[in-house]
């Protein structure tokens, strides 16, 4: 087995650590990832309206607007092993998993070794915040998102490399799987695509192919077609998306999400996995500029600059919004790193040239590697959930905590609401009960104060839901953990 394979060996195994270590062990995000499960399993137990709309409290969702890709997935695994947090992330660690794959088979055809390709893998999934929330190991839209994106950079490329009408087919494949996936951020790519068209000699040529035009204005077409559906079976649903997707999301600032234009660089440059890998990138673009490898260099700086232009104008700023861009960097270090580590190695020559080369590469990636080990082998240890959202999933499995009860919640609790849902599959006698009306923006039904009445035994994570329930009834504490607690409601107040 050759050096290289060996590289591509080790770095997958890696990945595979990275990825799935825990993976179902902590409790879903407060809110989209959340939000997506109860979505998910309403839907695999028939009670959506439709199959073209995820269901909230059997209701079309109104919160989420994005096409149902990932919900169908969700459900799929849902209906293969059960459901609970494995079933959700699954489509996100697979979606990962493929991305490895992608570019490093990229990585071989275009980039002059495999080991490019998984470098950028490793920068990835070096990025602190990409491993944490809204990425890799996440329920949430992203990971699908960012495979489908970054295949349409690659197929675009091969198509204007190869002129083969294969790649411009798979290409619109990306397009349309990516639209189903999340909406309007699936064409987050084409700007900087076509204007790499126009720069690039060979892709000027294709500019005035048919199937440039017909392949991915089909495959939108058909994502529209989607929405033109939906529209059909949950009138008023074109307005929700332009108000969350379109014009208010990125003309108004939506639930406080204000930052300065230079946030996500911001994110880079600090991040506490790329603060090892970004200052790669400047001696990595300067070789690679000069290198046979321009103009694939030119086309993911160009796809990059852009997404990152049209985020950063946006009015909502949120911490993910520029995760699509970390596999266009990633290939540019990794690709730079790799063939000024091979001229160093050919330089040396011999076996000690090839010690050199990948003890270089390895000194190099090393750290983020370390720091992404850690965070995924101690998960408990770095909660993106605000600790007042309440540990509930575990203190729901404590032996003194044993059904019938009730959980209370104040208006909006997803993933209360899940982990009360996978109680009631199981069969336990577990309600969920609110203090106050479900928003009417949460769902198409609004959901009323729930009764309460002595003799019932409720847990309680919020001071707001203790508070409620303190002014109506004399309450009798049974256990107690972290900020979650069993009580007894006994009689009424006067």
């Amino acid at each position: 087995m050759t050096s290289q394979r060996i590289i591509i060996v080790i770095l997958f195994a890696w990945t595979l650590l990275a990825v799935f270590a825990h993976l179902g062990d902590v409790q879903l995000e407060f809110f989209d990832e959340a939000r997506r499960g109860v979505s998910a399993l309403e839907m695999s137990r028939g009670e959506a309206p439709s199959l073209l709309t995820p269901p909230y409290y059997g209701a079309p969702d109104h919160w989420g607007t994005k096409p149902p890709l990932l919900v169908w997935c969700q459900v799929i695994w849902i209906k293969i092993i059960g459901p609970g947090e494995l079933a959700v992330r699954m489509p996100s660690a697979l979606a990962t998993l493929a991305l490895f794959w992608l570019l490093t088979w990229w990585g071989k055809r275009d980039w002059g070794s495999p080991v490019v390709g998984a470098l950028a893998t490793v920068a990835v999934l070096g990025n602190w915040l990409y491993i944490s929330n809204h990425g890799a190991r996440s329920g949430d839209f992203d990971a699908m998102l960012i495979l489908f994106l970054t295949a349409q950079v690659v197929f675009f490329y091969r198509w204007v490399a190869d002129d083969q009408a294969r790649w411009l087919w798979l290409a619109g494949l990306a397009i349309f799987l990516a639209g189903m996936t999340k909406g309007v951020a699936g064409g987050f790519f084409l700007p900087g695509i076509g204007v790499w068209l126009l720069l690039d000699s060979k892709g000027r040529k294709k500019l005035l192919k048919p199937g440039l035009w017909l392949i991915p204005g089909g495959a939108i077409g058909m994502v529209l077609y989607y929405y033109y559906l939906r529209e059909q079976v949950d009138p008023g649903y074109l307005q929700m998306v332009f108000d969350n997707e379109l014009g208010g999301r990125f003309d108004e600032t939506n639930e406080g999400h204000k930052h300065p234009f230079y946030y996500y660089l911001n994110l880079l440059v600090t991040d506490r996995g790329w603060q090892h890998l970004l200052p790669l990138l400047i001696p990595a673009l300067i070789y690679l500029f000069q290198s046979e490898y321009r103009r694939l260099t030119l086309l993911l700086s160009i796809t990059t600059v852009l997404l990152l232009a049209v985020v950063s104008g946006a009015a909502t700023k949120l911490v993910w919004y520029h995760a699509p861009s970390l596999p266009l960097l990633g290939m540019l270090i990794g690709a730079g790193i790799f063939h000024l580590g091979r001229l160093l190695s050919d330089k040396i020559g011999g076996q000690r040239g090839t010690v050199i080369g990948i003890a270089l590469m390895t000194g190099l990636f090393i750290a983020p590697m370390i720091l992404t080990t850690h965070h995924v082998l101690n998960r408990t240890r770095y909660p993106v959930m605000h600790p007042a959202k309440g540990p509930l999933k575990e203190f729901m499995t404590r032996p003194e905590v044993k059904p019938p009860y009730s959980v209370v919640i104040k208006d909006y609790h997803p993933n209360f609401r899940f982990y009360v849902e996978l109680a009631r599959e199981r069969g336990e006698d577990v309600q969920l009960k609110r203090i106050q009306r479900l928003r009417p923006f949460l769902s198409a039904e609004i959901q009323p104060v729930s009764e309460f009445a002595p003799g019932e035994r409720v847990v309680i994570c919020e001071g707001a839901t203790w508070e409620y329930l303190f002014d109506r009834f004399k309450l009798e504490p049974k256990y107690k953990d972290g900020r979650c607690q069993l009580v007894l409601l006994g009689v009424r107040r006067e």
